[in-house]
């Protein structure tokens, strides 16, 4: 790429300078930007090439108990076995998170005029908002990459057309059906949790023929319309269902190309390659709490209440004896719970009134701080233990420059183009240490 710009410089004398105006400040706002991801640690892991491993504990040995004096632990109806830990291996391969940005060779000559400035000043809208689309893109994924979207909070039987209230990610559900060209396929998850619930039957797949109605789905409303037959009544009363995109289409390959998302690592019956369902053998204390927000148990949307709140809070702590220490909600849902603390608010002031503000700098729950995330969807809340959560990197984010500039020429244009790669993925080892409340009346 050694092609003469101008009198000026080539790529490869303007890639330092590059370098020296941009890389370093622009990764460090990428990483400061991404709320969510900068939430999870980053994690020390085994890779076998592109694949991550992690080791994760899931039961106890149950060799343990009390005997009399000189007792014979190994016979009898009081024997007592040696046990073993058990442990699971989650698998999972990095995904890729590319950015490019292109400048024109007339663009680059300007700083035949104006010096370095006018150069770095061409190319600072590009990159920039380069910069702004990456984070927007790793915040979406860090929600709801991967092929759970969403939950339906309803417990019914529907067949087609049958509309179904929806808590997620309409954007991705309505782009799914449009690269396929229609309808898309869809699998269920009841989410029921056999530790609160002693469900005979939980976190799998619920047997169905549905499909999502690419002509029916109202964000605005907060509901889908599915083609075919779904039966949501065997879910436990008050607890969600996971939507997940089924596999299968050519044209939705790209969605196990993202990372999974907290959705993903929440609500699928997978856990990487581990089944959490309540089949024998299967890792039921990787299952986390999806309730509803149904105090009644009627199976539809509610109000939120502070009680369904502090229920979360608690299943959780029964589940895996943590606590959520954050709390992640969209921005319009913040009114709502704003709204239930207005009966329990007293102002006190002391001496005189200096001024009067109607908002608030910070909200929290039983002292758990709540955030507003603009990526988490409308009418569901996060019940995150961040500790539980790690960000696995293969690569950190920059920009490219393996052959020593940041820019490389375009073939057949007067172009230079670069671009932005991130290497990633995240996960959760503890999922019970997590929750989530879906069915919040819009």
């Amino acid at each position: 790429m050694g092609a003469t710009i101008g009198t000026v410089a080539t790529p490869g004398t303007l890639g330092p300078i590059l370098k020296d105006y941009y890389i370093g400040p622009l990764q460090e706002q990428l990483n400061n930007e991404v709320m969510v991801l900068q939430m999870f640690e980053k994690a020390k892991i085994s890779w076998a090439g592109r694949q991550g491993i992690v080791p994760v504990h899931v039961g106890r040995n149950t060799g343990v108990g009390f005997r009399g004096e000189n007792a014979d632990w190994s016979t009898g109806t009081t024997a007592l076995a040696a046990g073993s830990q058990t442990t699971k291996r989650l698998s999972f391969e990095a995904a890729y998170l590319y950015g490019r940005f292109e400048v024109t060779g007339p663009a680059i000559a300007s700083a035949a005029k104006g010096g370095t400035a006018s150069f770095i000043g061409a190319l600072e809208l590009e990159m920039d908002k380069l910069k702004e689309d990456i984070r927007n893109q790793a915040d979406v994924s860090a929600i709801s990459g991967g092929r759970v979207v969403g939950f339906l909070n309803e417990r019914k039987s529907g067949a087609a057309p049958a509309t179904w209230e929806f808590r997620g990610n309409f954007t991705k559900l309505a782009q799914a059906c449009a690269d396929k060209g229609g309808n898309v396929d869809i699998a269920a998850v009841d989410c029921s949790n056999n530790t609160l619930t002693g469900e005979a039957v939980t976190y799998e797949l619920i047997t169905t023929v549905a499909s999502v109605d690419s002509t029916a789905i109202n964000p605005a409303a907060g509901t889908i319309s599915l083609t075919g037959t779904l039966d949501t009544t065997g879910v436990a009363p008050g607890f969600g269902v996971a939507l997940v995109i089924s596999d299968g289409d050519a044209n939705l390959a790209y969605l196990d190309q993202e990372p999974v998302g907290i959705y993903g690592n929440l609500g699928g019956e997978l856990l990487f390659g581990v089944d959490r369902g309540s089949d024998a053998g299967d890792a039921m204390e990787l299952q986390s709490v999806i309730m509803a927000q149904d105090v009644n148990n009627n199976g539809t949307a509610e109000a939120l209440t502070l009680t369904r709140m502090q229920e979360v809070i608690d299943a959780v702590s029964i589940t895996s004896g943590m606590s959520p220490d954050v709390i992640l909600m969209n921005p319009i849902d913040r009114a709502k719970y704003i709204a239930l603390l207005q009966g329990s608010i007293q102002m006190n002031p002391q001496g005189a009134a200096q001024s009067g503000d109607g908002g608030f700098l910070g909200l929290a729950y039983a002292g758990i701080p709540i955030k507003a995330a603009r990526h988490v969807d409308r009418s569901l809340m996060l019940f995150l233990n961040t500790k539980c959560w790690k960000l696995a990197v293969l690569e950190d984010g920059k920009f490219a420059d393996l052959d020593g500039s940041v820019l490389s020429r375009v073939s057949g244009k007067d172009s230079f183009e670069g671009f932005y790669k991130w290497y990633y993925n995240h996960y959760c080892y503890r999922p019970n240490a997590n929750g989530v409340l879906t069915g919040i009346s819009f």
